[in-house]
C-alpha cells in the first residue's frame, strides 16, 4: 500500500477516535498519566491543587500540538517546507515527572499534544459525561476527586475532563453518567 494513503487512513483513525470518545484514552489507558498518578502518590509535604498561572499554563499544550504535530504533519503532507522540529523531550519529562510529586498530572495539563487534540473533541464527541442536575447537590466530592481540577456539574465535557471516571465513583447521589447515550434517568448507555 502506497505510503501516502497509509498516512491519510492513520489520521483519519486517530479523528475517528477523537470523534468517537474525545479524551477517553487519556483517563483510562495513557502510560504517561498512570505514571504521573503513581508519582503523585509519592509522600511529599506539599501537594498543590491549583494556583494563579494554572489556567494559562494549560494553553501551552495547544501551542506543543502546534510545534510538534500541525506543522510536522503539514510539512509530511508537502504543505510546509523544510520545518524540522527541535526536540527538548527527554527534559521536559524530567522536569514534569519531578512536578508530578507536588502536582496532579502535570504533563497532561500543561504539555500532551495529544491531549490538547483529543481536548477539542470532547464537547462533540459520541461519549459523553451528564450532570443529572435533580440529583445533584453540588457537595464537591467529584471536584476533589478530579484529577485535572475542574468542577464535573459546571463543565460537563470539558476540554479539560481526561473521563478517568473518578468523578462518578465520588459521587454518593449518582448524579454523574457517562457513556455513548445518557439519558436524563441516570442510565447511560
Amino acid at each position: 500500500m502506497d505510503a501516502e494513503i497509509l498516512k491519510y487512513i492513520g489520521l483519519c483513525a486517530v479523528l475517528v477516535w477523537f470523534l468517537i470518545a474525545g479524551r477517553l484514552f487519556c483517563g483510562k489507558l495513557c502510560p504517561l498519566g498512570f505514571i504521573q498518578d503513581l508519582l503523585y502518590k509519592i509522600p511529599f509535604p506539599v501537594k498543590i491543587g491549583t494556583f494563579a498561572f494554572d489556567k494559562p499554563l494549560r494553553l501551552l499544550k495547544y501551542a506543543h500540538l502546534l510545534y510538534s504535530f500541525v506543522l510536522p504533519s503539514l510539512a509530511v503532507f508537502g504543505i510546509l517546507k523544510g520545518f524540522e522540529p527541535y526536540e527538548a523531550g527527554a527534559l521536559l519529562y524530567i522536569v514534569l515527572g519531578l512536578i508530578a510529586v507536588i502536582i496532579r498530572r502535570p504533563f497532561c495539563k500543561y504539555a500532551c499534544a495529544i491531549g490538547a487534540a483529543s481536548s477539542l473533541f470532547n464537547k462533540v464527541s459520541l461519549y459523553k459525561y451528564k450532570t443529572l442536575g435533580e440529583k445533584c447537590i453540588k457537595c464537591g466530592l467529584c471536584t476533589k476527586q478530579c484529577l485535572m481540577n475542574i468542577v464535573p456539574y459546571t463543565a460537563e465535557n470539558s476540554p479539560e475532563c481526561i473521563r478517568c471516571g473518578l468523578c462518578k465513583k465520588a459521587c454518593r447521589k449518582n448524579a454523574l453518567v457517562s457513556g455513548f447515550k445518557t439519558t436524563g434517568t441516570g442510565k447511560a448507555y
